[in-house]
């Protein structure tokens, strides 16, 4: 039954009476293209705020285990940098916030 479609079937014939309207209409035509373009957009938008929300865990995660060794914050700064692409101001801002120092110094 390879490329045969069950004529008998209700739905099936349903399903091909609406693809054969929907050909026929370009208003009703142009509104589901544009409904998928909308879908894959919002796929790319959540895949984008996935990877943000990765890198920030990473971010922390790096920044938990260098503080944990006892990394001086100027090397915390350094890594991230290195890393992340940050620029040095603000990833001397990202350990400012994620970092507690005695004393609030190096």
């Amino acid at each position: 039954m390879r490329n045969q479609v069950d004529n008998k079937s209700k739905f099936i014939t349903k399903i091909q009476d609406e693809i054969v309207k929907i050909k026929q209409e370009p208003e009703r035509r142009r509104g589901f293209m544009k409904f998928e373009l909308d879908l894959m957009d919002a796929r790319r938008e959540g895949r984008e705020e996935g990877e943000l929300k990765a890198e920030e865990k990473g971010k922390q995660k790096l920044v938990k285990f260098l503080s944990n060794q006892d990394t001086a914050p100027s090397e915390i700064v350094a890594a991230l940098v290195n890393v992340y692409q940050m620029t040095e101001k603000t990833a001397r801002e990202y350990v400012a916030e994620h970092v507690k120092t005695p004393g609030g110094h190096e």
